[in-house]
C-alpha cells in the first residue's frame, strides 16, 4: 500500500472515530437527559404518593376512631341485652361527643332495628330487617366469623348526602349468642372535612372510587369523574367489607422534564463539546503525526545522501533510502560492514573503526572518514555519522548517514597537489632567503645598525615561520597521498618520551611552562621513531603554547588491553564542545581570539592523527572547558613487550 493510500486510509479511520465519538456523546447526554427527566419523575411520584398515602390514612383513621367509640355501646349490650330506650339514649349520646361524624346508631337485636338515635328524622328505621335490606347473607356470615365491624358503601341517604354503614356484632357475655348488631351511618361529608380532603390542592386531579381501575368512572363516588387519567397515584383504603382506592395526579398531567431543564441541558451540551473538541483535537495530532512521517519519508526517500536504519541490539538493516542502497546495493545489511575500511590505497585498515562501540560511550559520532567497497566494487571515500535513539517503535534504533565524498576528496587532492608544487616551489628559494637573513641577524657578513639588525630579526623569524609551514603543508599531503615512507620498529617508548622532551624543553622555558613526567610504563611499542616524535612533539607544543605562564603540562601513560596511551595533559582554558568535530581536520583553529593569539598554522594535529593512522595506532582527547585538556597517542603494544611487562 503506498502512502497515500494509507494516509487516506488513516484520515477515513480518524472522521470515523470523530463522528463515532460525536454519536456517542449524543447518545450518552440523551441518556442522560432521559434519566434525569424520569428520575425528576419519580421524585414527583414519591411525593405525590406520600401525599395520597397520608390522606387515605386520615381518612381510614377517622373512620375508625368513629367506630372505635360505639364498640363501647356494643361491649355495654353484651353484658345488658335486656337495654331499655332510656339506657341506650344515654349511652349513644355519649358516643355522639367522642365521634362527631356519626349520623345515627341503631341497635338491632335478631337484626331488626328496635332502637335509634337520633330517634329524630329516622322514624322510618325502626323495625327494619336489616338482613333483607343492606346485611345480605355472606356479610350475615362474616360478621359471624370474624366478630369484627364489616363495613358498606358509601350508601346514598334518603335524608340526602352519603353515609358509610358500619355493623358491629353483639355476642351475649353470658351465653356466647349472637344478640344482633350495632348498625351506625357515618356522615362521608363530614368524614371528607375531617380527613382534609375537602381541601384538595387546586392543581390536584382528586377521587375516590370503589375500583381500583382508573378507567372505572361508574365506580367514582367522590371527587371528579371526567378527569383523564394518566397514570394517576394510587393508594388503598382498605376496610372490612369495603376497598376504596384514591386516585390522584397532578392536575394537567405529570411533568415531562425537571422545572429548568436547560441548565442540565446546557452542562451537557458543553460536556458533548469538550470530549468531541478532545477527540478531534488528538485526532488532529494523529493527523499532524502522519503528515509529518509522510515529509519525513519523502526527505528520507530523496536525500541525496545515504540514510541507513539499524537495530541497535543486533546491527541489523531495517530500512534505507535510495541514495543509501544506491552506495552500497545488499552488502552493507549490518552496521559490521562499515567495520570493515580501507585507506586510499585500498588497504584494509587495522582495527575496527568502533561505530558500535562509540554510539555506547557517547550516543552520536560524527566525521568519521574511510572508504569502502561500493555496490560497483569501486573503492569510494564516505563521510559518516551516526545517532542512537534509544526508543522507535519498541526498538532502540541507530541512524546511520553516509555521504560519498569522492568528489571532494578529488577537489582536495588537485588542491593537495597544486599546494605541493607551490611548496616545492616555494621551498628552495625560501631556504636561500632564510638563510641569508639568518646571517645578516647574527652579523656575520659586519655589524648592522641597530634598526637594520632589529628588522633583519624580525624577517629572518618570518622566514622561519614561513618554512614551517611549507614544510606541514607538504607533510601533510605526503601523509594523505601515501607518499611518506614509515621506518617501523620496535621501540621502547620510555626513551622515546624522554627524547621529546628534552628536545623541547628549551621551547618550554622561554613560554616559562614546566613540563613534569610521571612514572611510564615500561612497554615496548612498534613505530616509526621519527614520525613518533613527529606526533608527541605537536601535541607537547600546543599543551606548552596553552598553557599559562607558570603552569605545568604533565605526562603520564595508561594501559588498556593490548595497548598504551601516552596522555599530555594541559593546564589551559580546554576546548570548545563545538569546536570537537573539526579540531583534527586541516587548518582547524578554535575561533577565539585568544586561541589566535597562540599561532600555527592549523595543521599540527591533523598531521598527528595522519601519522598515528599509519602506525596503526589513534590520537584523541578529553576536555572540559575552562579546566585544561588531555590529548593522549595510542599505540598497541608489542606482544612479546606485554608479556614480559606482564610476567
Amino acid at each position: 500500500m503506498s502512502d497515500t493510500s494509507r494516509s487516506n486510509s488513516l484520515l477515513r479511520l480518524i472522521w470515523a472515530a470523530r463522528l463515532s465519538v460525536l454519536a456517542l456523546m449524543i447518545a450518552v447526554a440523551v441518556a442522560l437527559d432521559a434519566a434525569s427527566t424520569s428520575s425528576h419523575l419519580n421524585d414527583v411520584r414519591q411525593r405525590w404518593q406520600a401525599e395520597a398515602d397520608d390522606i387515605s390514612l386520615k381518612l381510614r383513621g377517622q373512620i375508625l376512631q368513629n367506630v372505635q367509640a360505639v364498640w363501647g355501646l356494643a361491649a355495654n349490650v353484651a353484658v345488658e341485652p335486656t337495654i331499655d330506650d332510656e339506657r341506650f339514649a344515654n349511652l349513644a349520646s355519649t358516643i355522639f361527643t367522642l365521634a362527631p361524624e356519626l349520623r345515627n346508631i341503631g341497635l338491632a337485636p335478631d337484626f331488626v332495628i328496635r332502637f335509634m338515635y337520633p330517634m329524630e328524622g329516622n322514624e322510618a328505621a325502626l323495625g327494619l330487617d336489616l338482613t333483607k335490606q343492606s346485611l345480605p347473607p355472606r356479610e350475615v356470615e362474616a360478621l359471624l366469623d370474624s366478630r369484627q365491624v364489616r363495613f358498606t358503601g358509601p350508601i346514598n341517604l334518603v335524608q340526602g348526602g352519603q353515609g358509610l354503614a358500619a355493623r358491629l356484632p353483639i355476642f351475649e357475655r353470658a351465653s356466647d349468642r349472637l344478640w344482633g348488631v350495632v348498625s351506625v351511618i357515618l356522615d362521608m361529608d363530614k368524614l371528607y372535612q375531617a380527613a382534609g380532603i375537602s381541601q384538595a390542592p387546586a392543581n390536584a386531579e382528586f377521587a375516590l372510587s370503589k375500583s381500583a381501575d382508573p378507567g372505572n368512572r361508574e365506580a367514582v363516588f367522590y371527587g371528579s369523574r371526567s378527569a383523564r387519567w394518566d397514570n394517576p397515584i394510587t393508594s388503598t383504603i382498605a376496610m372490612p367489607g369495603a376497598n376504596w382506592t384514591l386516585l390522584y395526579q397532578p392536575r394537567g398531567g405529570w411533568p415531562s422534564h425537571p422545572a429548568n431543564p436547560w441548565v442540565f441541558r446546557s452542562a451537557l451540551v458543553m460536556l458533548i463539546m469538550l470530549f468531541t473538541g478532545a477527540a478531534f483535537w488528538l485526532t488532529s495530532l494523529l493527523v499532524r503525526e502522519d503528515q509529518a512521517r509522510r515529509r519525513f519519508s519523502g526527505l528520507f526517500e530523496l536525500a541525496p545522501f545515504g540514510i541507513g536504519l539499524f537495530s541497535a541490539t543486533t546491527g541489523d538493516l531495517i530500512r534505507a533510502n535510495h541514495a543509501f542502497e544506491h552506495s552500497f546495493g545488499a552488502a552493507a545489511r549490518s552496521l559490521a560492514f562499515f567495520d570493515r575500511s580501507f585507506d586510499r590505497s585500498g588497504r584494509p585498515l587495522t582495527g575496527a573503526i568502533g561505530i558500535r562501540k562509540e554510539l555506547a560511550k557517547n550516543g552520536r559520532f560524527a566525521g568519521i572518514e574511510a572508504y569502502y567497497q561500493t555496490a560497483s566494487g569501486a573503492l569510494t571515500p564516505f563521510l559518516m555519522q551516526g545517532l542512537q535513539l534509544d526508543d522507535v517503535d519498541n526498538e532502540p534504533v541507530v541512524w546511520l548517514i553516509t555521504q560519498d565524498i569522492a568528489e571532494r576528496k578529488y577537489i582536495d587532492q588537485m588542491k593537495s597537489e597544486f599546494i605541493s608544487t607551490v611548496s616545492h616551489e616555494l621551498r628552495t628559494p625560501l631556504t636561500s632567503i632564510s638563510g641569508s637573513l639568518g646571517l645578516l641577524a647574527n652579523n656575520a657578513v659586519g655589524t648592522l645598525p641597530e634598526k637594520a639588525s632589529k628588522l633583519a630579526g624580525i624577517a629572518y623569524r618570518n622566514s622561519q615561520q614561513l618554512t614551517f609551514l611549507i614544510n606541514d603543508l607538504l607533510d601533510i599531503e605526503s601523509l594523505i597521498a601515501g607518499k611518506m615512507s614509515f621506518k617501523m620498529e620496535n621501540q621502547a617508548l620510555e626513551a622515546m618520551v624522554r627524547e621529546s622532551v628534552e628536545n623541547i624543553q628549551p621551547f618550554a622555558r622561554g613560554r616559562q611552562v614546566s613540563l613534569h613526567l610521571a612514572d611510564l610504563a615500561p612497554v615496548t611499542v612498534h613505530a616509526d621513531k621519527q614520525r613518533f616524535h613527529q606526533a608527541l612533539n605537536n601535541l607537547l607544543s600546543n599543551a606548552i603554547k596553552f598553557s599559562p605562564a607558570g603552569g605545568t603540562v604533565e605526562m603520564f601513560t595508561q594501559q588498556t588491553l593490548g595497548s598504551v596511551r601516552l596522555c599530555v595533559q594541559d593546564s589551559g582554558p580546554g576546548i570548545p564542545v563545538s569546536f570537537r568535530d573539526r579540531i583534527f581536520q586541516k587548518f582547524s583553529q578554535a575561533d577565539g581570539s585568544d586561541q589566535r593569539s597562540k599561532g600555527g598554522t592549523g595543521l599540527g594535529l591533523a598531521i598527528t592523527r595522519e601519522l598515528m593512522v599509519r602506525m596503526n595506532g589513534g590520537v584523541d582527547y578529553h576536555s572540559v572547558p575552562g579546566q585544561g585538556a588531555t590529548f593522549w597517542l595510542e599505540l598497541p603494544i608489542v606482544a612479546e613487550a606485554a608479556e614480559q611487562h606482564t610476567g
